[in-house]
């Protein structure tokens, strides 16, 4: 039964309001004093600043928040931004600012850069490590090319972690949560170990049994463990040198996923679902309903692990300052996936990544306090990537005995390598025409080279031998959508009885070279010493490149007597080009009634040519492409009010249109007919148009609302507590935009109490407090469309309610 959104958002408006009130009735409206609110300091352009009186759309969470509201990671931090929505899917990881991210692909960089200490984290996979330790979390909305760069075209994520104190300084943090047995410990010591050295040691450990149920296995998912630890140095030998270094390790790993099937429905009229025909072939029970229960049968791990290492120098050369920012960043992580989501022995998957990354920035700023003040640098990043994923039949798989005894001890391995240098030239330069008239001029030049090779074999999981079989290879090429290196005949029961194919083989190298200008204008203008507007103009860039993931090496193996007859691209799926931005944006920031509340408003246009897009090709594969032109425009408004000294009200407001102006290569969802464009020239249509659509993950609106209050009660104990919600549109969450992919509006109440002291403190924590049932991602279940004729999907659910119990000592 759909539930209509008004009268949902009604019944938790008024649950809200009792959460208010009741607040008030601890005696925060009786406050008679004049509050102010306290600056928030920011590095949203290279410097430390005041958060406003930064000329570009910035929102900012504090180390203290993230650590009172127990944000561990990237999806607990998007409850407190409004406009980014996180996700994570059965083979990647998604973040989107605006509306626009990157889709599933272990080829793209992602279009929302992260920057941890100013390093640049650009893989999907790094999204997913936890967050602990930090001083604050600023996400920088629009594209953010001339300081950040490195295709950051949609946004920009800058966390900053804790940095070492010049006083000793120590604590430890435990918390329990009832429901699913999650445990987690945080170790934190900081302090001096010399009289110019300083060091800062920060320990997590985390477990959990997970928050869905595996009926078939009888077994609690996805149980997860998390280490981490992190030293940091602060060294100032000289009053003009200073020096930071970081080291940091991180290992995390799941037992099963948070996934279940959501909707199982034959695309026949009066024909069976995906649960009706399996179990009418013998196969274990598959239930759809939306009850965090799943049945799968194959053994789901995740083993992941971070390692990086952070320099910093910064030498005060008179007025001006030099800095050098070095980084070297690796990861590797090996998954086993029970891709069918079924507890049916049908497509039990290994995958694996490796990534290793070296980069340099120098970059020298002048002083603050002089009519023009510039900041200037030089970039340069090596990366080299190896992903492969390896299928594989057994003899008693489903497939072997339900369509071939061909397929038995047969797999499918691809193998995949990729590697980036690039280098890039900034400046950025701000004039102070008068008091209150300020002109920013900016520009970055940016060149990245790439390669990449990709191979497809069928292979004897039994000994790893390559399998050089023309007709199995026909076999994945119908059952599975997948060509290989072995696919070089099409198969037929009476003559010719075989066909040579136009199209066959997947091996495949290319490298590709670009460049681009990106310049920046920003004209600030301050209304009152209290007011300050401005307008915007940029361009942005993220570079084309390769794709794994896709299972066509092009255009669509075919027999030779039916080959396009027009020019057709071999590399088709393999290659993505690279997505090109220009924005505009006019907004206001102001500081009202003596400092005691803030109202900042952005309304920006940002028009994408090439927009990377990866999408379900309907058998087990993903694949790449770019939409032609695409358009998101909409308003923002945020801000703080210091209701009394004891409370203050963070808000936030977004209202987003985005449009597919022109997309007419779309991938079609199940049972949709195709009615885009011809790609191979011999007639038939073989995409979607996706023209005047919006795109998923694109909520109409999203609105923030938090209260903190504070107040002593006696000696020195305090009370503190929050609430915090989140109020999110309707939206599309369907990789391929099935409209059935629709969820409905939600709202995420999240609300803390607890007593403080100086040496310690105790709280208990609650998140999604109104148990919603969230689907943050939906795709189709592999075959279930090619194969049985059905529209299936498997969606990722986001954690049910949560009650924690949290203490903690410092000394």
């Amino acid at each position: 039964m759909r539930v209509d959104p008004l009268c949902s958002f009604r019944g938790r408006r008024l649950a809200l309001a009792a959460l208010i009130s009741s607040a008030s009735g601890l005696g925060i409206a009786q406050e008679a004093s004049s509050p102010r609110l306290e600056e928030v300091i920011v590095t949203a352009q290279k410097r430390a600043e005041s958060l406003q009186d930064v000329p570009i759309s910035v929102a900012a969470v504090s180390g203290q928040k993230l650590e009172e509201a127990g944000i561990e990671n990237l999806e607990d931090l998007t409850v407190y931004l409004p406009n980014i929505h996180f996700t994570e899917t059965g083979f990647s990881t998604q973040v989107r600012v605006r509306g626009i991210g990157s889709d599933n692909s272990q080829g793209f960089e992602q279009s929302v850069g992260m920057y941890v200490d100013g390093i640049y984290y650009g893989r999907a996979q790094l999204f997913r490590a936890p967050m602990m330790d930090m001083e604050r979390a600023e996400m920088l909305r629009g594209p953010q090319s001339t300081l950040f760069g490195k295709n950051s075209i949609a946004g920009a994520l800058n966390l900053s972690t804790a940095r070492p104190t010049d006083e000793f300084e120590g604590r430890i943090s435990l918390s329990h949560e009832m429901e699913h047995n999650q445990d987690e410990v945080n170790g934190v010591l900081s302090g001096p170990l010399t009289d110019d050295l300083r060091a800062r040691l920060a320990v997590r450990l985390y477990e959990e049994d997970g928050y869905f149920r595996n009926s078939y296995k009888g077994e609690d998912e996805a149980s997860a463990e998390e280490n981490a630890v992190r030293l940091s140095l602060d060294w100032t030998p000289t009053d003009e040198l200073s020096l930071f270094l970081k080291a940091e390790r991180n290992e995390f790993s799941t037992r099963g996923r948070n996934i279940e099937i959501t909707l199982d429905e034959s695309l026949v009229e009066g024909g069976a679902n995906y649960a009706q025909t399996l179990a009418a072939l013998g196969q274990p029970e598959l239930e759809s309903r939306r009850d965090y229960v799943r049945q799968t049968d194959f053994n789901e791990t995740s083993d992941n692990e971070i390692q990086n290492l952070t320099f910093v120098a910064d030498y005060e050369m008179g007025e001006h300052t030099l800095s050098f920012v070095s980084g070297w960043l690796e990861f590797d992580y090996v998954e086993n996936c029970d891709c069918d989501d079924t507890a049916s022995k049908i497509l039990e998957l290994e995958l694996g990544e490796t990534y290793e990354q070296f980069s340099q920035e120098v970059r020298i700023a002048s002083p603050t306090d002089q009519n023009i003040e510039w900041i200037a640098g030089l970039f340069y990043q090596t990366w080299d990537q190896t992903f492969y994923d390896y299928l594989r039949i057994t003899p008693d798989n489903f497939l072997a005995t339900a369509v071939s005894d061909q397929l038995a001890d047969t797999g499918l391995k691809r193998d995949f390598e990729q590697s980036s240098d690039s280098w890039a030239a900034f400046a950025q330069a701000t004039w102070h025409a008068t008091d209150r008239v300020h002109v920013t001029l900016g520009a970055r030049f940016t060149e990245e080279e790439k390669q990449a090779h990709k191979i497809l074999n069928l292979q004897t999981p039994s000994n790893d031998e390559i399998l050089n079989d023309p007709v199995t290879a026909w076999l994945y090429l119908n059952a599975f959508l997948t060509e290989s290196v072995q696919a070089t005949d099409a198969f037929y029961p009476v003559p010719p009885y075989t066909e040579p194919l136009a199209w066959g083989g997947h091996d495949v190298s290319k490298s590709r070279k670009e460049q681009a200008f990106n310049p920046l204008v920003n004209v600030q203008f301050d209304l009152t010493d209290d007011i300050m507007t401005y307008a915007s103009f940029t361009t942005g860039f993220k570079a084309g490149g390769f794709d794994p993931r896709s299972n066509s090496v092009g255009n669509f193996a075919a027999p030779v007597s039916v080959a396009p007859t027009t020019e057709a691209n071999p590399y088709l799926y393999f290659e993505f080009e690279e997505e090109t931005a220009t924005a505009y944006e006019i907004g206001m920031k102001s500081s009202l009634a003596d400092g005691r509340g803030e109202i900042n408003l952005a309304l920006y246009r940002t028009d994408y040519d090439d927009l990377q897009i990866s999408q379900f090709d309907g058998g087990v594969g993903f694949n790449v492409g770019n939409a032609n032109e695409t358009r998101v425009q909409g308003l923002e408004l945020d801000g703080r009010w210091a209701l009394t000294d004891n409370l203050i009200a963070n808000y936030g407001f977004s209202w987003l249109d985005f449009e597919y102006l022109d997309f007419k290569n779309g991938n079609c969802y199940a049972g949709q007919e195709p009615d885009g464009v011809d790609l191979d020239g011999n007639g038939s249509i073989d995409t979607c148009d996706y023209t005047g659509k919006r795109g998923v993950y694109t909520p109409e609106y999203t609105i923030n609302l938090s209260l903190d209050y504070r107040r002593d009660l006696f000696r020195d104990i305090q009370f503190v507590g929050f609430i915090d919600m989140q109020q999110v549109a309707s939206q599309n969450v369907h990789v391929n935009l099935d409209p059935k992919g629709e969820i409905d509006p939600y709202m995420q109440l999240a609300a803390r109490i607890g007593l403080e002291s100086e040496n310690w403190a105790v709280g208990i924590l609650g998140k999604n407090l109104l148990d919603e049932y969230i689907i943050s991602y939906s795709a189709n279940a592999p075959l279930s469309d090619s194969t049985f004729n059905t529209n299936t999907h498997y969606s990722v659910i986001r954690r049910p309610l949560t009650i924690a119990l949290e203490g903690t000592l410092r000394f």
